[in-house]
């Protein structure tokens, strides 16, 4: 190589980025391999690898980009994603649904010891019981990292809550029966323009677009401008999360655990059926003394008058075997990210935060073989 650069072979690389870099610090990588090829003085220092790392990464965010800006300029997108031409195969906003049949005795199975609550109240819910194998999940969130401080003055560390980090975005892409894909990238703008151009590569305009998310106001807002041109489209909220939320803001409102937990004890059984009115009718009929905080308590309606949309019944969902939660994307997270990023100590550049998360993603897509050889990806679901 020009210079005093050595060429980087396929094995090296897999055993460097695959087996090292991705799964151990930089310095436990560096001799590792040095220790396997019996180059223990003089070997790779740790710091090559980073940058080797590094740019292997960018190259490979770089090859989804222009992967991303040629598919959508095929299908009449510009490069910031707006469709210059709307096709009336983009216009059908019904989903094809599991059997109504099947929804009813659903229904029943879950009502059994229900007496409070009626089946015309269910089937209510806005949210459709999307048929799954007409169905593509995608779950999307953010997370984040410690940014590395570019100067540090007389070596002081940034004062507790004026720390930075650094946003990476991953999107987990499946259907049923056939596979699934991870992208990521800075920002979920970027990461939902790969995620776009993923949907045209394989084929699936047509299938119902069922996001999963953290309820996230931004993040839902972000997902209906890209996808304006889509109407087969729905967000559901995870279940953990919403949990999560009533809990926070009823704990910030009211006054004291034992008055939560007991409007806990009615809110989640109804919320958890999909009766978001009810829910907030529940929570309108709290005695003012039990209120504290009544700035948080208006917060918290809000928040479930805002997300009814995408509250269903979680409860025929499970009886269904259909999906209720972000949960795989939030896995995906720890796997791709948090693992490798968010150990005691650390903090990163931003190219360097994205460039190692991008490797870690060609190999959960056990994409790595191909583009150390190639320098492409197949970019389709595995089977």
């Amino acid at each position: 190589m020009q210079g005093p650069e050595f060429y980087k072979t396929t094995g090296f690389k897999e055993i460097a980025m695959i087996y090292g870099d991705t799964e151990q610090s930089y310095r436990k990588t560096a001799a590792l391999i040095n220790r396997i090829r019996y180059q223990l003085q003089g070997g790779t220092p740790s710091r090559t690898l980073h940058e080797c790392t590094e740019k292997e990464g960018g190259d490979v965010l770089n090859h989804i980009d222009e992967k991303t800006r040629s598919i959508l300029a095929e299908n009449d997108f510009s490069e910031s994603g707006i469709c210059e031409n709307v096709k009336s195969e983009y216009n059908n906003d019904q989903p094809t649904k599991v059997i109504e049949t099947q929804v009813l005795e659903a229904i029943d199975n879950c009502l059994q010891d229900k007496k409070d609550i009626n089946v015309e109240d269910i089937l209510k819910n806005p949210v459709p019981y999307e048929d799954p194998k007409q169905s593509t999940n995608i779950a999307i969130d953010d997370v984040n990292v410690k940014k590395q401080e570019e100067t540090r003055p007389g070596g002081i560390k940034p004062e507790r809550g004026k720390r930075k980090y650094i946003h990476n975005s991953i999107a987990h892409i499946s259907r049923e029966n056939v596979g699934y894909y991870v992208l990521n990238g800075h920002g979920i703008k970027n990461v939902l323009l790969f995620v776009m151009a993923f949907i045209f590569k394989n084929g699936l305009i047509g299938t119902r677009m069922q996001f999963f998310t953290d309820g996230h106001k931004m993040l839902n807002d972000v997902i209906f401008k890209c996808f304006y041109w889509y109407k087969n489209i729905g967000i559901i909220l995870d279940w953990f999360h919403l949990v999560k939320k009533c809990k926070e803001q009823l704990s910030l409102a009211l006054t004291g655990r034992i008055v939560r937990n007991e409007i806990l004890e009615g809110l989640m059984p109804l919320l958890w059926y999909g009766l978001t009115d009810e829910a907030i009718l529940h929570c309108i009929k709290i005695p003012k003394e039990s209120i504290k905080n009544s700035e948080a308590f208006h917060k918290f309606i809000a928040y479930l008058t805002r997300n009814k949309p995408y509250i269903p019944c979680y409860a025929v969902r499970k009886e269904l075997g259909l999906c209720n939660s972000s949960a795989i994307g939030e896995k995906m997270n720890d796997l791709i990210v948090s693992e490798r990023q968010k150990n005691n100590g650390m903090s990163w550049s931003k190219s360097g935060s994205v460039a190692l998360a991008t490797v870690s993603a060609l190999k959960r897509n056990k994409e790595s073989d191909r583009w150390f050889k190639t320098k492409t990806l197949d970019y389709s679901l595995a089977a």
